[in-house]
């Protein structure tokens, strides 16, 4: 944890962080609906007000469950950690994980979708912006590296991985489905970075 922060900044994103492992922890044991915001407080070992310093309700909840996720992949692709060199292998490794997430809460997961639907969030959607802005930046390695043409906008090859990807995990919540395999989705990476690189772009 950064040393700079003051003791009471590290107490709140400690509380803040314990909140979540408890409210994920128990959305995996009870579900969604049966956990109580003070189920998660007692789990988390503070006081049920507490909760709401930092959710404004158990449903607000879900997207701050997905930001962190999404931190906690950076981590994950991270070189220095193990991750591959090759910035078209941790896209891969992205999805891989991603879809890894999704397939064991895809309770939760529908839960989101639907809350969504409901009441869509206020753009630009954090959970949204930072994947987008993680993929972005992996395809830009690919450009510099000479993984991926550089003819092409980053941001929209970025946009395009994430369209396919989601495409396919929110028909399966819509159908209340199983997710496809994972494979499925590096095949779709394949076929899009075989085009990128290929010297016939316009070829049917």
């Amino acid at each position: 944890m950064d040393q700079t922060l003051s003791r009471r900044e590290r107490k709140k994103l400690e509380t803040r962080q314990a909140l979540l492992e408890a409210s994920l922890a128990l959305f995996r044991e009870k579900g969604y609906r049966a956990t109580t915001v003070e189920e998660i407080t007692d789990r988390a070992d503070v006081a049920k007000g507490t909760f709401f310093n930092y959710f404004a309700s158990k449903e607000a909840l879900l997207d701050d469950l997905a930001v962190w996720h999404i931190g906690r992949l950076r981590t994950a692709l991270d070189v220095s950690q193990g991750a591959p060199a090759s910035p078209v292998a941790r896209i891969k490794l992205l999805m891989r994980l991603t879809h890894e997430q999704v397939a064991q809460d895809i309770r939760l997961f529908r839960r989101a979708f639907a809350s969504h639907l409901r009441h869509p969030p206020a753009p630009p959607h954090r959970g949204k912006r930072e994947l987008f802005g993680i993929l972005t930046e992996l395809v830009a390695e690919a450009q510099a590296c000479g993984e991926i043409r550089k003819g092409v906008d980053a941001g929209l090859v970025a946009d395009l991985l994430r369209m396919a990807y989601f495409r396919r995990i929110v028909t399966c919540c819509d159908n209340g489905g199983e997710p496809p395999p994972v494979e499925r989705f590096e095949q779709i990476v394949d076929l899009l970075m075989d085009g990128l690189a290929g010297q016939e772009w316009s070829k049917p």
